[in-house]
């Protein structure tokens, strides 16, 4: 049996990826570290996927395991049950539609070697469909190559599932995923790269690659995808209303806080201890953006202003919680001064957050 650092299955969670697909089963053949397996989780009204991913499979050079879903998941569900099925120690998530470099799985390996660590991630060319390089994902990387425990910022950047290696250990409170919230859409429980980023910065050492190690490819009909942010856009990123934003991330936070209860209640020793710390963590976000959605809504001032004075006395504007430093400035002049009066248009913001569009660095 080989050491857990080296035996690594590939989770793939696909929906019509026929027209891409095989370049990325290609590249997954094409590693210089083979997977252990290939497990593939179809979410498709029909069977071409399934039919290219079959035929990939007779000469694959590793197993391939294919399940059809009866019913259509949706990405996040799809990539944790794709996730679930998975046997090796280490998983690594990989979309239908990239191509990873022959060195990718061999060199995500390498920080495994520290038991602290639970999960890596690596930076990443951004390509046109031609192949033509137009960015790179460094945008999205750490502060430093490695995170201690609760030092990452608890919302971004996180890294995009195709980067990421984690532990088969994050998979044992895939119960409670469901009780997640999405801070960008709190309809929804979390994306799966944001699940197992937010577990993994809990509970371990979060390791960063800066050598792009895939190409994300830019087709046209990515689910989530990169584009260059103009000057208008950038405008209008600072003066958007964020009331809703900063209720959303709020109810994030107080759903993390509760799954983290439970998770506290499963494990023994400095998991458990991990989990309390963090669970107090999130409840003080889940009040601060309270503190913040209060500041943008409430209809008098003196209200507002109190909200405001709550937030400096806990440390808010600290940029330990969430929100950047800069924040201060918005919330006091947006926030305070204007109040409700400015509303421009539907609520679109993130409570400070980038929506799930990645740009140019």
């Amino acid at each position: 049996m080989k050491p857990p650092t080296e035996s690594v299955s590939v989770a793939m969670a696909t929906y019509n990826g026929q027209r891409h697909i095989r370049r990325q089963l290609d590249s997954l053949a094409a590693q210089s570290h083979l997977p252990t397996e290939l497990v593939i989780t179809d979410d498709s009204p029909d069977a071409d996927t399934v039919s290219i991913i079959r035929a990939f499979a007779k000469t694959a050079p590793f197993p391939v395991h294919v399940q059809r879903n009866k019913t259509r998941l949706g990405y996040r569900a799809n990539f944790i049950r794709a996730a679930g099925l998975c046997s090796s120690e280490l998983i690594a998530f990989c979309d239908q539609d990239d191509s990873w470099y022959p060195d990718k799985i061999a060199l995500s390996l390498k920080p495994f070697s520290d038991p602290e660590v639970l999960l890596a991630y690596h930076n990443a060319d951004v390509v046109t469909a031609e192949g033509v390089r137009i960015g790179t994902l460094a945008n999205r990387a750490a502060r430093q190559p490695l995170l201690t425990p609760m030092s990452a910022a608890p919302w971004w950047p996180y890294p995009l599932g195709f980067t990421q290696v984690f532990r088969r250990s994050l998979l044992s409170l895939s119960d409670l995923w469901s009780n997640s919230v999405d801070q960008t859409d709190a309809s929804k429980p979390m994306a799966h790269d944001q699940w197992i980023y937010f577990l993994a910065a809990v509970f371990g050492t979060i390791a960063y690659l800066d050598e792009p190690l895939a190409a994300y490819v830019q087709h046209g009909t990515n689910t989530y995808g990169w584009g260059k942010p103009t000057l208008l856009k950038l405008i209008r990123k600072q003066f958007r209303d964020r009331s809703g934003g900063c209720s959303r991330c709020a109810k994030s936070a107080d759903a993390r806080a509760a799954i983290l209860e439970v998770a506290k209640t499963r494990f023994e020793g400095v998991w458990a201890k991990r989990a309390d710390m963090a669970a107090e963590y999130y409840r003080k976000v889940s009040s601060l953006y309270s503190e913040r959605t209060a500041l943008h809504t409430s209809a008098r001032l003196i209200d507002r202003l109190r909200a405001f004075q709550s937030v400096v006395r806990q440390g808010g504007y600290t940029g330990a919680w969430g929100f950047e430093r800069k924040v201060i400035v918005v919330d006091m002049c947006l926030g305070v001064v204007i109040g409700r009066h400015f509303r421009p248009g539907a609520d679109q913001s993130n409570g400070g957050l980038p929506k799930r569009t990645f740009s140019q660095p």
